[in-house]
């Protein structure tokens, strides 16, 4: 399904070149390990409180904030604050580093006091008056009601806080609506004689690999850094035509930064996988990661271009082509549902024909190719492949018809705009 396609890249990474599933137990074991590569994707139940490990100067007026998470989630989590004159302001709060996978969500409270006294010791004259947060999963944002009460300001975008509001019931939304700001603009900017937050908004629309419908971006022109939160990634040691695999995330932040004609010394994410001893990402790793690497969306492309009659007619060749050059089977998942968005659906089904063939112990490439099936009308087929999917793995729950429903309306939406 096309939700999973981000977290079957995941998966594939952490195989052998060839990326070939052998056995179900194969597929469970590397649905485990990916919390490791695709540390943003998959979520975590956050039980313990957070507490923070330390704050630590990398310039003047910037701090970084890191989170003691190691109980819950194996990993150290990191907010970034900025100093004005009169105040701080705070990006991100991954208290916890919930991603994409979080469902009911909840405010993690005793986690945001944690934090505010933790600022108020290192910050005694400087209140907090500013938390921004990037989109709605709680790596971005886990707590809302402890500052809002206190009247600092939560800056998001309306469609990210139609979940968090979910933190917020609807007497407290009427009480403290004045201290919740929406970024719905091309940008907003926060600045003083000292420093300046700039607030870029930007959607799935133009960044189809943005996690969420919109997101927010905050450079910083006194430092000429950017904080793009979760969007930079690296896999790292896998390679597909012997150059380094850049994630479409990455792909999508280089365009983005292309765009707004920035360069920047410095990206800050909210993990610290790829930090340096100052705890952030130097420009000049992206810029390598592009002059030797090669794209997702490079590798999308080439398979696009390949008519349906010759996918069909040559899928042998294509198939050896693919695992000779360690190209990911994801890439075959995500060109499907871009030739569903391009309402090509015979191009869509031989793809996912190849992806099954490719990976056929993954249930996620039956019901990739049940679906297209389901768009085509042809719903016998559809659920024969639905069935194939549960006969793999009988906890796969991410399609199916119900979804496949949803996911044709929202298509059609699309095919009609298109037009």
């Amino acid at each position: 399904m096309v939700g999973k396609a981000l977290q079957y890249f995941t998966i594939l990474f952490l195989r052998q070149p060839l990326l070939l599933y052998t056995d179900t137990q194969t597929t469970k074991k590397m649905k485990a390990l990916s919390f490791l590569a695709g540390l943003l994707f998959l979520a975590t139940a956050a039980n313990a409180i957070t507490k923070i490990k330390s704050i630590k100067k990398v310039a003047d007026g910037l701090y970084i904030m890191y989170y003691d998470t190691s109980s819950e989630k194996r990993i150290v989590t990191k907010s970034t604050i900025v100093e004005f004159k009169n105040y701080i302001a705070l990006i991100e709060m991954p208290i916890s580093n919930d991603g994409a996978g979080a469902t009911h969500l909840k405010d993690h409270s005793e986690g945001g006091e944690a934090v505010l006294a933790a600022l108020k010791a290192k910050f005694p004259n400087k209140p907090l008056k500013y938390v921004l947060s990037s989109h709605w999963h709680p790596h971005s944002i886990s707590s809302i009601m402890p500052f809002i009460t206190r009247g600092i300001t939560v800056v998001t975008t309306q469609n990210n806080f139609r979940r968090l509001n979910e933190f917020v019931d609807s007497e407290n939304f009427k009480k403290y609506r004045k201290y919740i700001r929406f970024a719905d603009e091309d940008s907003m900017i926060l600045k003083d004689k000292e420093n300046t937050i700039i607030a870029y908004k930007f959607n799935k629309a133009d960044y189809p690999a943005v996690p969420t419908e919109d997101f927010l971006y905050f450079y910083l022109p006194k430092y000429n850094y950017l904080h793009c939160s979760c969007m930079f990634q690296r896999f790292a040691g896998y390679k597909a035509k012997d150059k380094e695999i850049i994630s479409v995330r990455v792909e999508d932040l280089n365009k983005f930064i292309k765009s707004k004609g920035i360069d920047p010394d410095y990206l800050i994410t909210t993990d610290t996988y790829w930090d340096d001893p100052i705890g952030m990402v130097p420009g000049d790793t992206m810029r390598t990661m592009f002059a030797n690497g090669i794209g997702m969306y490079v590798m999308e492309d080439e398979l696009l271009r390949i008519d349906e009659q010759t996918l069909v007619m040559k899928s042998d060749s294509i198939i050896n082509y693919i695992m000779s050059n360690g190209i990911p089977g994801g890439i075959l998942n995500s060109a499907v549902y871009r030739a569903i968005g391009a309402n090509n659906l015979k191009q869509a089904l031989a793809l996912a024909r190849l992806q099954a063939l490719l990976s056929p112990a993954n249930p996620n490439a039956w019901d990739t190719y049940g679906e297209v099936y389901y768009f085509l009308g042809e719903t016998k087929l559809a659920k024969r492949y639905e069935a194939q999917s549960k006969l793999i793995d009988k906890t796969f729950d991410k399609g199916g018809e119900e979804t496949w429903k949803h996911e044709l309306e929202d298509f059609r939406k699309r095919w009609v705009v298109k037009k």
